[in-house]
């Protein structure tokens, strides 16, 4: 024979050995659920198991519905998830002794209804999340030694009773754990406070040095401001002799101009008045400029003035912003403390 027909005789071989026939009950289960409005199937090729659904289907489905599983063998997986199965349809569940994993979420089951599951030796997988299942329910479970995975989302189970069945079915996980999310958030809790802890003191230790800047900052704004005062009142004394000066340089022009009109005045005269008009002139423009100066100099130190006063006001908040921090940061390391404590205290 040649290689490759021993090839192909070989691949026959394995597929005839792994690929299972269904059998005819598992046929006709297949197909009453499909009537019934369900999913049903093979699990694998080489796995005869059925998976059922009933979550999907476009009919209401009821504990009346569910009866097609009644005494079923060969289920590895029930699906009822926001079906409208009570504990009553729980009942036609009890005969599935290989039932591997079981979906009733959002269902109407309560804690009567898990005593219907208590014969399910093979069940490994059970989701009850958003049912109104309780701590008084849950011990109904603790004979599924096999148990591996329980979900308990938006239940009435507490840490107790999810201790409890760890209690009695050793290594089971159960999600959400309230236990071991109570341990993580003391940890973050307490970790937290340690970080606000250490804040705290980072804060208390810098809180000095912004207060001296503060210090020192409003000192320098004290002494722009003095500053700015003295240019005011130089200012004030320039313009002041900008006034004397024109004063001055209208009475020596006026006298000019007199003299002038007086056909008389006696030339030397005159000329005297002349050089006043010019001297006044001259400490007039003299006068103007300085009280330029001393203007530009009072804008300068008014400038300076303001800076320093921004600066000393922002120097000041941070003081003031890094105490009420430390105080805030204080209250919250006490109430993370607190909320370790009260989780601490639970267990």
């Amino acid at each position: 024979m040649k290689p490759t027909a021993l090839l192909c005789a070989a691949v026959l071989t394995i597929v005839s050995a792994t690929a299972q026939e269904l059998s005819d009950a598992d046929k006709a289960l297949i197909k009453a659920v499909r009537d019934a409005g369900g999913q049903a199937m093979q699990l694998a090729q080489n796995d005869t198991r059925l998976t059922i659904a009933f979550h999907l289907s476009d009919k209401d489905v009821t504990d009346d519905t569910i009866k097609v599983l009644a005494g079923a063998g060969n289920v590895y997986s029930v699906n009822l998830r926001g079906t409208k199965v009570t504990d009553a349809g729980l009942a036609h569940l009890a005969g599935l002794k290989d039932l591997a994993r079981l979906h009733l979420e959002k269902t109407g089951v309560t804690d009567a209804g898990l005593a219907q599951l208590k014969g399910l030796q093979k069940l490994e997988y059970l989701n009850v999340y958003g049912t109104a299942v309780t701590d008084a329910g849950v011990p109904q479970l603790n004979a599924l030694k096999g148990l591996k995975k329980l979900y308990v989302w938006q239940t009435k189970v507490t840490e107790a009773g999810q201790e409890s069945v760890k209690a009695a079915i050793q290594g089971i996980e159960i999600v959400p754990d309230f236990k071991k999310e109570r341990q993580r958030e003391i940890v973050e809790a307490e970790r937290a406070a340690e970080d606000a802890a250490k804040e705290v003191d980072e804060i208390a230790t810098r809180i000095p040095a912004e207060e001296k800047a503060a210090g020192e900052a409003a000192a320098k704004t004290t002494a722009a401001q003095k500053d700015f005062a003295a240019a005011q009142e130089a200012s004030k004394a320039a313009d002041a002799k900008v006034a004397a000066a024109a004063t001055a340089l209208a009475n020596a022009a006026k006298t000019l101009e007199d003299l002038k009109k007086n056909p008389d005045a006696p030339k030397p005269v005159v000329e005297a008045a002349v050089k006043v008009v010019e001297d006044a002139t001259k400490i007039s423009e003299a006068a103007k400029k300085t009280a330029a100066d001393a203007k530009k100099a009072m804008e300068d130190k008014k400038k300076a003035a303001d800076e320093a006063k921004k600066a000393s006001d922002a120097a000041a908040k941070k003081v003031t912003d890094s105490k009420a921090k430390k105080e805030e940061v204080i209250k919250k390391a006490a109430d993370l403390k607190k909320k370790a404590a009260e989780l601490k205290a639970k267990g």
